[in-house]
Protein backbone atom coordinates (compact mmCIF):
# COMPACT_ATOMS: atom_id res chain seq x y z
CA UNK A 1 0.00 0.00 0.00
CA UNK A 2 2.81 2.35 0.83
CA UNK A 3 4.97 1.60 -2.40
CA UNK A 4 1.72 2.82 -4.71
CA UNK A 5 1.09 6.04 -2.62
CA UNK A 6 5.15 6.53 -3.17
CA UNK A 7 4.29 6.11 -6.63
CA UNK A 8 1.53 8.03 -6.85
CA UNK A 9 3.30 11.33 -5.61
CA UNK A 10 6.08 11.04 -8.03
CA UNK A 11 3.21 10.64 -10.68
CA UNK A 12 1.76 13.77 -9.12
CA UNK A 13 4.83 15.91 -8.99
CA UNK A 14 5.59 15.04 -12.43
CA UNK A 15 2.65 16.31 -14.03
CA UNK A 16 2.95 19.48 -12.03
CA UNK A 17 6.20 20.20 -13.09
CA UNK A 18 5.90 19.26 -16.84
CA UNK A 19 2.16 21.15 -17.04
CA UNK A 20 1.34 22.91 -14.21
CA UNK A 21 4.46 25.55 -14.27
CA UNK A 22 3.82 29.71 -14.43
CA UNK A 23 5.83 32.81 -14.72
CA UNK A 24 5.39 34.13 -11.09
CA UNK A 25 7.08 37.42 -12.55
CA UNK A 26 10.07 39.18 -10.40
CA UNK A 27 9.79 40.01 -6.77
CA UNK A 28 11.89 42.55 -5.03
CA UNK A 29 13.67 45.29 -6.04
CA UNK A 30 15.93 45.87 -8.49
CA UNK A 31 19.11 48.16 -8.25
CA UNK A 32 21.29 49.15 -10.94
CA UNK A 33 25.31 48.18 -9.96
CA UNK A 34 27.04 50.32 -7.65
CA UNK A 35 30.59 50.08 -8.96
CA UNK A 36 31.61 52.27 -12.13
CA UNK A 37 33.05 49.69 -14.81
CA UNK A 38 36.84 50.32 -14.36
CA UNK A 39 37.81 51.16 -17.65
CA UNK A 40 35.32 53.93 -17.53
CA UNK A 41 37.03 54.97 -14.09
CA UNK A 42 40.66 54.85 -15.48
CA UNK A 43 39.42 56.95 -18.14
CA UNK A 44 37.77 59.62 -16.83
CA UNK A 45 40.41 59.73 -14.14
CA UNK A 46 43.07 60.02 -16.89
CA UNK A 47 40.97 63.08 -17.97
CA UNK A 48 40.51 65.24 -15.30
CA UNK A 49 44.58 64.23 -14.57
CA UNK A 50 44.84 65.74 -18.21
CA UNK A 51 42.87 68.92 -17.64
CA UNK A 52 44.47 69.59 -14.14
CA UNK A 53 47.86 69.31 -15.62
CA UNK A 54 48.67 66.74 -12.98
CA UNK A 55 48.89 64.30 -15.64
CA UNK A 56 51.80 66.15 -17.70
CA UNK A 57 53.65 67.05 -14.33
CA UNK A 58 53.98 62.89 -13.27
CA UNK A 59 55.25 62.38 -16.71
CA UNK A 60 57.64 65.10 -16.21
CA UNK A 61 58.59 63.59 -12.89
CA UNK A 62 58.94 60.05 -14.45
CA UNK A 63 61.29 60.99 -17.33
CA UNK A 64 63.20 63.10 -14.78
CA UNK A 65 64.05 59.87 -12.52
CA UNK A 66 64.71 57.28 -15.60
CA UNK A 67 67.25 60.14 -16.96
CA UNK A 68 68.74 60.18 -13.80
CA UNK A 69 69.33 56.87 -13.00
CA UNK A 70 70.93 56.25 -16.62
CA UNK A 71 73.55 58.64 -15.60
CA UNK A 72 73.75 57.90 -12.14
CA UNK A 73 73.16 54.01 -11.65
CA UNK A 74 72.07 51.98 -8.31
CA UNK A 75 75.90 51.41 -6.85
CA UNK A 76 77.67 48.39 -6.29
CA UNK A 77 77.49 47.51 -2.63
CA UNK A 78 79.80 46.69 -0.29
CA UNK A 79 82.55 48.16 -1.72
CA UNK A 80 85.61 50.32 0.06
CA UNK A 81 88.78 51.89 -1.37
CA UNK A 82 91.54 49.94 -1.39
CA UNK A 83 93.84 50.30 1.45
CA UNK A 84 96.73 47.77 0.67
CA UNK A 85 97.82 46.09 -2.52
CA UNK A 86 96.10 42.75 -3.23
CA UNK A 87 95.91 40.13 -6.55
CA UNK A 88 93.23 37.71 -7.23
CA UNK A 89 93.26 35.59 -10.08
CA UNK A 90 90.10 34.97 -12.00
CA UNK A 91 90.01 31.49 -13.80
CA UNK A 92 87.61 32.11 -16.46
CA UNK A 93 86.93 28.15 -17.22
CA UNK A 94 83.91 26.63 -17.57
CA UNK A 95 82.31 23.12 -17.92
CA UNK A 96 80.56 23.19 -21.32
CA UNK A 97 76.58 22.12 -20.43
CA UNK A 98 75.72 20.71 -23.86
CA UNK A 99 77.45 19.81 -26.79
CA UNK A 100 78.32 22.89 -29.69
CA UNK A 101 78.47 22.30 -32.74
CA UNK A 102 79.12 24.83 -35.57
CA UNK A 103 76.88 25.56 -38.90
CA UNK A 104 78.43 22.33 -40.90
CA UNK A 105 77.95 20.41 -37.47
CA UNK A 106 81.28 19.95 -36.15
CA UNK A 107 81.77 19.40 -32.43
CA UNK A 108 83.18 22.64 -31.29
CA UNK A 109 83.21 21.56 -27.40
CA UNK A 110 81.41 18.06 -26.32
CA UNK A 111 79.54 18.59 -22.86
CA UNK A 112 81.24 18.01 -19.79
CA UNK A 113 84.49 19.01 -21.60
CA UNK A 114 86.43 22.01 -19.44
CA UNK A 115 87.36 25.42 -21.90
CA UNK A 116 88.71 28.09 -20.73
CA UNK A 117 87.66 31.30 -23.36
CA UNK A 118 91.29 32.64 -23.02
CA UNK A 119 92.82 29.46 -25.11
CA UNK A 120 90.18 30.25 -27.63
CA UNK A 121 89.62 33.79 -28.12
CA UNK A 122 93.01 36.68 -28.26
CA UNK A 123 92.25 38.81 -25.45
CA UNK A 124 94.23 42.17 -23.93
CA UNK A 125 91.90 44.29 -22.65
CA UNK A 126 92.51 45.68 -19.57
CA UNK A 127 89.35 46.62 -17.34
CA UNK A 128 89.21 49.32 -14.42
CA UNK A 129 86.64 49.59 -11.49
CA UNK A 130 86.68 53.11 -10.11
CA UNK A 131 84.16 55.30 -7.97
CA UNK A 132 83.51 58.02 -9.43
CA UNK A 133 82.44 59.72 -6.48
CA UNK A 134 86.12 58.89 -5.17
CA UNK A 135 88.27 62.36 -6.22
CA UNK A 136 91.38 60.43 -5.63
CA UNK A 137 90.07 57.53 -7.47
CA UNK A 138 89.63 59.70 -9.95
CA UNK A 139 92.56 61.13 -10.35
CA UNK A 140 94.65 57.94 -10.34
CA UNK A 141 92.27 56.95 -13.33
CA UNK A 142 93.74 59.68 -15.19
CA UNK A 143 97.32 59.34 -13.73
CA UNK A 144 96.99 55.43 -15.69
CA UNK A 145 95.56 56.92 -19.28
CA UNK A 146 99.15 58.27 -21.50
CA UNK A 147 99.99 55.26 -23.36
CA UNK A 148 96.80 53.30 -22.65
CA UNK A 149 94.95 51.69 -26.15
CA UNK A 150 93.02 48.74 -24.77
CA UNK A 151 91.41 49.49 -22.06
CA UNK A 152 87.56 50.22 -20.58
CA UNK A 153 86.59 52.00 -17.59
CA UNK A 154 83.66 51.11 -15.16
CA UNK A 155 82.28 52.44 -12.40
CA UNK A 156 81.22 50.93 -9.49
CA UNK A 157 79.52 54.30 -7.93
CA UNK A 158 79.43 57.71 -9.59
CA UNK A 159 77.77 60.17 -12.27
CA UNK A 160 78.16 58.91 -15.41
CA UNK A 161 78.18 61.65 -17.17
CA UNK A 162 80.45 63.51 -15.20
CA UNK A 163 82.71 60.85 -15.39
CA UNK A 164 82.95 60.66 -18.53
CA UNK A 165 83.89 64.71 -19.20
CA UNK A 166 86.32 64.84 -15.79
CA UNK A 167 88.56 61.50 -17.80
CA UNK A 168 87.62 62.80 -21.22
CA UNK A 169 86.58 58.71 -21.96
CA UNK A 170 83.54 56.64 -22.50
CA UNK A 171 82.46 55.11 -19.31
CA UNK A 172 80.79 52.20 -18.37
CA UNK A 173 78.78 51.12 -15.14
CA UNK A 174 78.75 47.66 -13.41
CA UNK A 175 74.99 47.14 -13.17
CA UNK A 176 73.85 45.02 -10.51
CA UNK A 177 77.59 44.03 -9.68
CA UNK A 178 77.78 41.80 -11.95
CA UNK A 179 81.44 41.89 -12.77
CA UNK A 180 82.52 43.07 -9.82
CA UNK A 181 80.57 39.60 -7.62
CA UNK A 182 82.57 37.57 -10.71
CA UNK A 183 85.96 38.85 -10.40
CA UNK A 184 85.21 38.65 -6.57
CA UNK A 185 86.97 42.08 -5.35
CA UNK A 186 86.25 43.91 -2.65
CA UNK A 187 87.68 47.18 -2.80
CA UNK A 188 88.27 49.78 -5.33
CA UNK A 189 90.34 51.26 -7.78
CA UNK A 190 90.77 47.68 -9.61
CA UNK A 191 92.83 46.46 -12.46
CA UNK A 192 92.25 43.68 -14.34
CA UNK A 193 94.69 42.29 -16.60
CA UNK A 194 95.15 39.11 -18.46
CA UNK A 195 98.02 36.85 -17.03
CA UNK A 196 98.84 33.82 -19.41
CA UNK A 197 95.27 31.30 -19.38
CA UNK A 198 93.79 33.61 -16.32
CA UNK A 199 92.79 37.55 -15.40
CA UNK A 200 94.59 39.30 -12.67
CA UNK A 201 92.80 41.46 -10.49
CA UNK A 202 94.34 43.96 -8.61
CA UNK A 203 93.05 45.93 -5.78
CA UNK A 204 95.19 48.88 -6.04
CA UNK A 205 95.56 51.65 -3.15
CA UNK A 206 95.42 55.33 -4.55
CA UNK A 207 98.40 55.92 -2.48
CA UNK A 208 100.58 53.51 -4.66
CA UNK A 209 100.48 52.05 -8.19
CA UNK A 210 102.14 49.03 -7.84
Amino acid sequence: MKKRLHLAALALLACSAGSGAKDLGTWGNLFEPAEQDMLVFIQNRLGAMEKSGELEQLQREATDRVKAHAVRPVPVPGLTPAVTYRALRFDPTFTVADTITDMQGRIIARRGDQVNPLDKVPYSETLFFIDGDNREQLAWMKAQLPGLTNFKIILVNGNVRETSQALDEQIYFDQAGVLTSKFGFEHTPVRVTRDGRVLKVEEIPVSGDK
